[in-house]
């Protein structure tokens, strides 16, 4: 029992871990529901012919199968998640014998198309429904979401599940060839059905390129579209800090309400620009005079303040030169910055000396920043402005409150402008609410810094990571699809494939089943009508041959009387009494003899015991001899007959030459009868077949037509199956033509006159055996 038990094991464990892993990598796109649909299908089959091995086996190999899908496929396959598609499989196993357990038990899910139809539908649309319905539970834990459909799912698993069991059950069964069937069946249907399955996987496999195909260009565009959209954002806000940079440099001097018209038209342009600053370099002479200047100016308390590195901002310590906050757009919500150096700004947000240095626009480390009573994440986006080579001046104090210029260092001050992507991220987003959804970080340091979303889910989703350069910082941009594979809107085309697909192969295979059905049910027929025949061909030889021993009892009867009236007849004779009465019972004693000699030829005809020899004679000689006795003979006293032999009639044949006579005798007395003339004519003919086979026909036609005219009205099919059944010469010559393999038959003349015709078949003899038979009656004349 191990011996059997062991390799069954191993048989199920090796094409369990198959179907789990070709269903993950033929359904595209991969995931974890893929195998559950097509391995509970292959189990049921297994557990129908193998009973509970299979589900040992597929229990003690599921943890190798968890292990190698997140080794190789890299799926998260959870306890929770492989207990539910175990439990699932084996669930749907037993389900499946259960429906079926009728059919295999008694072997007639083949035996009918009837039977056949019940026994797919079973197997396939009806069982795979615990597949299909569990897989709706995996998906949701390993898509990490609840909410949106699962319909393409369901059907997608209930599909292959079901074209998995019609095609591999039956394939099963014919191999286990418990209906015993021929080899030749099985091999053709095992064939076709392969061949069909390999045809629906080509067509599952082609749509699923090109849903996938068309699934990628979509994401593919939308990644290139958001990209192009930040690049475009990015650079849209250095270009505004470029003009204001070169406004600055451009002019001698900028007074505050020149920078906040500027500022002014740069806000309507509606970037992501929270906040435009002007820093000017002011030198440690110039310190107090520039704080008094700048408090007139601004209309408030100005002092140069710097930030500790505690966060702290206090009034700046002494120093070469500040670059404090002079002008600021919008005043409003920013009044607590005026007056901070952007020197005191930590080195890990933003280099100034980095600003100087680059001589570009420098982005600082993201920040949060506190906007409408919220913290958002923003950046400082500087650029040192230089005044040209041939005007290198600084700022020194001069009348009218104004600043005047002095031959100096080529640094004027820093344009600073304070951006927040936020708005413009959620806008974006908003853009692609159908497709995408992505996650921005900046990723300058060890420690991420998170500018837009959160992280996104990967689970059945096509997801790219791009990494962008943003002056001095870098981003990492995530793109994911907003919802997994199963739970977007499908194309038509492709719900037209699965349904159709799965409906026509498992019409295909129902019909070559069918074929396979139809021919037992042909072979069931037959051997029911074979036994019907069986016993009618006993019963009938049961009834011959009771009819047999009857007449041949009646024989041994009649005969002992005969000869009795014969003996005291020819004793009579002998006494001289020899009158008419004597006469006529010796004729009715001789009639009596003929009458069972020819019930005894009925008889051994009808059971066979007589079968007509094919030995060679001469058949003219036969029918010249023949004529000569129908016309010496008394009964026939009155009545000629002229025999015509045509030309076509060989002169020897090989046939029965007693049995022809009879039925010659026979047709002639029966011609009288019928045709109710005395003169008769009997036309001898000939018609060949293939080589040396012929048939023969006697044709028998009253010589006086007028005659037969007159008697027109009586030959009828109805008086001749009359004559046939109350006309002993007619039944014999019937029996007889049988015997010699022929027919007889009553037609009428375009002339009008009747005519009975029989026919046999012959064997025209050769020249050996006509040699042969010459020598032999040149002998007998010797």
């Amino acid at each position: 029992m191990m011996q059997l038990h062991l390799p069954r094991f191993f048989i199920s464990a090796l094409l369990y871990l198959a179907s789990c892993f070709g269903a993950i990598w033929l359904i595209n796109p991969q995931s974890l529901v893929n195998f559950v649909g097509p391995a509970a299908a292959v189990v049921s089959g297994l557990l129908i012919i193998w009973g509970l091995t299979p589900i040992v086996a597929i229990l003690l190999v599921t943890p190798i199968l968890a292990f190698s899908l997140k080794y190789f496929f890299y799926f998260d396959a959870n306890l929770a998640v492989m207990s539910i598609a175990v439990l699932a499989i084996v669930l749907q196993a037993f389900w499946t014998k259960q429906l079926v357990f009728r059919f295999i038990h008694y072997k007639k899910w083949l035996l009918s198309r009837k039977h056949l139809f019940f026994f797919l539908l079973r197997i396939g649309p009806i069982a795979s429904i615990v597949s299909a319905s569990s897989v709706l539970v995996i998906a949701m834990l390993d898509n990490q979401v609840i909410q949106g459909t699962f319909f393409y799912t369901f059907i997608n698993t209930w599909s292959a599940s079901m074209l998995v069991a019609v095609f591999f059950i039956p394939l099963l069964l014919l191999a286990k060839n418990a209906e015993q069937l021929k080899l030749t069946k099985r091999i053709f249907v095992g064939f076709t059905s392969v061949l069909g399955a390999l045809a629906i996987l080509i067509l599952f496999k082609t749509s699923q390129y090109e849903q996938q195909s068309y699934r990628q260009a979509l994401f593919k565009q939308s990644k290139v579209a958001i990209e192009r959209l930040i690049e475009a954002e990015v650079a849209g806000v250095v270009n505004q800090i470029n003009s204001l940079s070169a406004f600055f440099k451009a002019s001698d001097y900028v007074s505050l309400t020149e920078f906040t018209v500027f500022s002014e038209s740069i806000f309507k342009q509606g970037s992501s620009i929270r906040a435009l600053e002007w820093a000017p370099i002011v030198p440690f002479s110039h310190r107090q005079w520039f704080e008094q200047q700048s408090s007139v100016t601004l209309q408030q308390d100005f002092h140069i303040r710097e930030r500790l590195a505690n966060g702290k901002v206090v009034l700046a310590k002494p120093r070469s030169q500040y670059a404090p906050l002079y002008y600021i757009y919008p005043q409003y919500g920013n009044q607590a910055a005026f007056g901070l150096d952007v020197y005191s700004t930590p080195q890990q947000v933003l280099s100034m000396q980095q600003v100087v240095d680059s001589k570009q626009v420098i982005a600082s480390a993201p920040m949060s920043l506190v906007q409408d009573d919220m913290a958002k994440p923003g950046m400082l986006f500087s650029k040192a402005v230089f005044l040209p080579p041939e005007d290198n001046y600084a700022t020194k104090p001069s009348g009218q409150n104004k600043l005047s210029i002095i031959k100096a260092d080529k640094l004027i001050g820093f344009v600073v402008a304070v951006v927040q992507f936020d708005r413009f991220f959620q806008q974006l987003a908003k853009q692609q609410d159908q497709d995408v959804s992505f996650f921005i970080q900046d990723v300058s340091s060890h420690q991420p810094f998170t500018l837009f979303g959160q992280a996104l889910p990967s689970a059945n989703r096509y997801m790219e990571t791009i990494n962008m350069e943003v002056f001095s910082r870098l981003w990492q941009i995530n793109i994911a699809e907003k919802q997994p594979w199963f739970s977007q809107v499908k194309t038509w085309q492709a719900w037209a494939v699965l349904i159709g697909g799965t409906l026509g192969a498992l019409l295909f295979q129902m019909l070559v089943l069918m074929m396979a059905a139809y021919s037992s049910e042909l072979g069931q027929q037959v051997d029911i009508k074979t036994r019907a025949l069986i016993l009618a061909k006993e019963s009938s030889e049961q009834k011959s041959l009771a009819k047999s021993n009857f007449l041949q009892n009646l024989n041994k009867e009649l005969r002992l009387p005969l000869l009795a009236m014969k003996v005291f007849v020819e004793q009579l004779k002998k006494k001289g009494i020899n009158n008419k009465q004597v006469t006529g019972i010796s004729h009715a004693g001789s009639n009596i003899a003929l009458l069972l000699d020819t019930m005894m030829d009925l008889s051994d005809i009808e059971s066979g015991k007589i079968i007509a020899k094919e030995d060679c004679f001469d058949f003219h000689g036969f029918l010249q001899r023949t004529e000569a006795v129908f016309k010496a003979s008394n009964t026939y006293e009155g009545k000629p007959i002229s025999f015509l032999i045509d030309d076509s009639v060989p002169h020897y044949i090989n046939s029965d030459e007693l049995y022809i006579q009879k039925l010659l005798q026979a047709l002639i007395e029966s011609a009288h009868k019928l045709l109710g003339a005395d003169a008769l004519r009997l036309s001898i003919k000939l018609h060949k077949h293939k080589r040396a086979d012929a048939s023969l026909f006697f044709i028998i036609s009253s010589q006086n037509e007028a005659v037969s005219k007159a008697n027109e009205q009586d030959l009828t099919q109805q008086n001749y199956d009359e004559l046939s059944v109350n006309s002993t010469a007619m039944a014999m010559a019937i029996k007889y033509s049988h015997l010699l393999r022929g027919d007889t038959k009553l037609a009428t003349l375009s002339s009008g006159a009747g005519v009975l015709s029989a026919s046999i078949r012959v064997i025209i003899s050769s020249i050996e055996q006509q040699e042969a038979q010459q020598g032999l009656t040149f002998d007998i004349i010797d």
